[in-house]
């Protein structure tokens, strides 16, 4: 089915996406980035689980409240970073909804099953809107996480 194809190559990109900008940290100073860096560790190992042949699509929406979660915390240094890559993650969000689709129909949809109630054309809108966080400045963005949680919290981002 297209539309399978469509949505678990798009699927699949918004979560390599995702695990490759999930990388902030500043924890220059005392408990919040603690806090922040622990948090940071924490995600991390969650989204590692989406690195595979096989990632659970059904817990994107927990994926969505970890990363909102971090941008909210981010220290200073990176807030602007995580803010374009927040804001990225609203921009699908938003597009998941308009199409009628929560992030745990994406398993049954690469199964070939679309969930009643999806507005299929949106849905094909989908994949261009995903393709939206693979531009330079969430890029950017993402690198800049990696190297501020790599030297300030002591987690390399780009390792499993």
């Amino acid at each position: 089915m297209r539309i399978n194809v469509v949505i678990g190559s798009v699927a699949l990109a918004f979560a390599a996406s995702v695990l490759a900008a999930c990388g902030s940290s500043d924890s220059s100073s005392s408990s919040a980035s603690g806090d922040y860096c622990s948090e940071l560790k924490s995600d991390k190992a969650f989204l590692a689980t989406f690195n595979g042949s096989n990632p659970d699509l059904s817990k994107l929406d927990e994926v969505f409240q970890r990363m909102h979660t971090l941008a909210a915390d981010a220290p200073d240094e990176v807030a602007s970073d995580w803010k374009t890559l927040d804001d990225a993650l609203t921009t699908i969000e938003n597009a998941f909804k308009e199409a009628g689709l929560k992030p745990s129909d994406l398993a049954s949809l690469q199964n070939g099953q679309p969930p009643s109630g999806v507005d299929l054309s949106k849905l094909q809108d989908l994949s261009t809107k995903l393709q939206a966080l693979d531009n330079s400045d969430v890029s950017a963005a993402a690198n800049r996480i990696a190297t501020n949680a790599k030297d300030k919290c002591g987690v390399d981002l780009s390792s499993s």
